[in-house]
């Protein structure tokens, strides 16, 4: 069978979405600067840029040395 496509034959795992890149939200550097002052770490901080562009109200962070739930504001 011919490929149907224009573009590149990618494997599409469970969850992937078509959203364009306007689409997907992020962290501003404002907040961004502002976790990182109240002591979160770069993975923590990582953690909650993802929460954030899959929507989410509030991410629960476990580390070795802390439990944090953090309300997301959208």
């Amino acid at each position: 069978m011919s490929k149907m496509t224009g573009g590149s034959a990618r494997h599409w795992h469970p969850g992937m979405t078509t959203a364009s890149k306007d689409d997907i939200v992020h962290l501003t550097r404002k907040q961004l600067r502002g976790y990182r002052r109240a002591g979160f770490t770069w993975a923590e901080i990582k953690k909650l840029d993802r929460a954030v562009g899959r929507g989410e109200r509030e991410i629960t962070i476990r580390s070795a040395t802390r439990e944090i739930t953090v309300i997301l504001d959208g």
